[in-house]
């Protein structure tokens, strides 16, 4: 309690070893991070035998799904823009990804039983290892990429 209001402490704890040293990409990552953490606070600590618990939950599961999708895509457009060396790869984990999330769901949806607490797990587990093995990967190549853009354009000035 701080001044008689609580004060709720996130699940996953942003971490400055999750940054990529892109800012809008480590924007998404954020927004991704407090997503979980809504889905962890709505779906373990919360009540899903609560209509009203549940109807959130299953909000915070569309929103994870729509942000996930938004969030693959940018970083999907930049990779192709760059002639990411190892875009195939990377996209392809974000499909396998996204494929077991909506399996995952479809399952849950159909009645079937979804442990929460283990989905909510797979979701942090993916994101934090993806984040700081995959796009740090994919951010060092994407530096490398400007900075001989930038060189380029600086060597033809000096012509």
């Amino acid at each position: 309690m701080y001044n008689g209001v609580s004060v709720k402490k996130p699940w996953i704890k942003w971490d400055n070893k999750y940054q990529t040293g892109y800012k809008r990409i480590d924007d998404q990552h954020r927004e991704l991070v407090n997503i979980i953490n809504d889905l962890y606070e709505t779906g373990v600590v919360g009540d899903l035998s609560n209509e009203y618990v549940r109807r959130s939950f299953n909000a915070i599961i569309k929103r994870t799904i729509d942000y996930a999708t938004y969030h693959f895509s940018y970083e999907e457009k930049i990779m192709k823009a760059i002639n990411y060396s190892i875009a195939k790869e990377h996209i392809s984990k974000h499909r396998s990804f996204s494929i077991k999330v909506v399996e995952e769901v479809n399952k849950y949806d159909n009645g079937d039983n979804l442990v929460i607490e283990d989905f909510i797990e797979f979701l942090k587990n993916w994101l934090i290892n993806h984040i700081i093995v995959e796009d740090k990967k994919f951010i060092y190549e994407l530096k490398n990429s400007l900075k001989t853009i930038c060189q380029d354009d600086s060597d033809e000035n000096n012509n």
